[in-house]
This record gives C-alpha cells, sequence and structure tokens, in this order.
C-alpha cells in the first residue's frame, strides 16, 4: 500500500512539473522588432510568417521599425521567418526558433531586435547592447 502511494506521489509531482514546464512557457509573451536601418534612403519591404501565421506585407521606410507578439506553440516548435527585400538586396531569413539556444540567449530568452543594413542583417545581443551579424545578402 506504501508503495502504491509513494508512485502515486511520484506521478503527481512529476505531472505538476511537466505541465509547469509546458503550460507556463504558453504564458511567456515574445517580441521581434525589425527595423530599416538601411544609410541609403532606401525602403525595405518585409513579409513575415509561420506555419500557422502569415503576418503579411509591411514596407519600412529608413528608421522606421515593425514589431510583433507571439506566445509559444504547445510543442515548443515555434518559427517565424521573413522574406526582407531591399532595393539591391533580399533574403529569408529565421527571426524567431525556440530549438537554438544560442539565438535565444542572444534574444534575452523573449524580445529579439533586427536591424537590416547595407551590409546583412544584424542581430542585437540584448546581454551586451552589441550587435552581430547574422545574415549575409543573398542577392
Amino acid at each position: 500500500m506504501a508503495t502504491s502511494f509513494t508512485n502515486f506521489v511520484v506521478l503527481l509531482a512529476f505531472a505538476t512539473f511537466s505541465s509547469n514546464v509546458v503550460f507556463g512557457s504558453l504564458l511567456v509573451k515574445y517580441y521581434v522588432h525589425i527595423s530599416n536601418d538601411f544609410s541609403n534612403g532606401n525602403q525595405l519591404t518585409i513579409h513575415c510568417k509561420s506555419r500557422d501565421d502569415d503576418l503579411g506585407w509591411h514596407v519600412l521606410q529608413v528608421s522606421e521599425e515593425w514589431s510583433w507578439t507571439f506566445r509559444e506553440n504547445i510543442y515548443g516548435t515555434t518559427l517565424f521567418w521573413c522574406n526582407l527585400i531591399g532595393e539591391n538586396h533580399s533574403a529569408s531569413v529565421k527571426v524567431f526558433y525556440m530549438y537554438d539556444t544560442e539565438f535565444l540567449k542572444m534574444c534575452n530568452y523573449k524580445e529579439c531586435f533586427w536591424s537590416v543594413r547595407d551590409d546583412g542583417i544584424y542581430l542585437k545581443n540584448d546581454w551586451t547592447a552589441s550587435w552581430s551579424l547574422w545574415y549575409d545578402w543573398e542577392h
């Protein structure tokens, strides 16, 4: 009888821990910011989506920013990617993905800041406030 009770307590503790891990992360709100930091005055056209959401097309003038918020999917596989198009540049890039701890750490596990520049696409390290070239232009 004591063994059954002990097994029940262990199972209950595991279930509580598991639900806190899964559902606790569903409560976290994530943010993605993309800014047009071209030096030549060119517009930046953005089209972002995930498997479940199409965020549409957006056109940014220099120094403008576009951002959105979301919550992680129940499977922990949230991925957003964007097509970025400038006058002489284009790239398709992942702007948020849960499965890379280096990336998540750069975003302080909640908020990603992207800067689209003439020489590439930069991600801000939220811990050091420095910018790192994350993606090169495809053309």
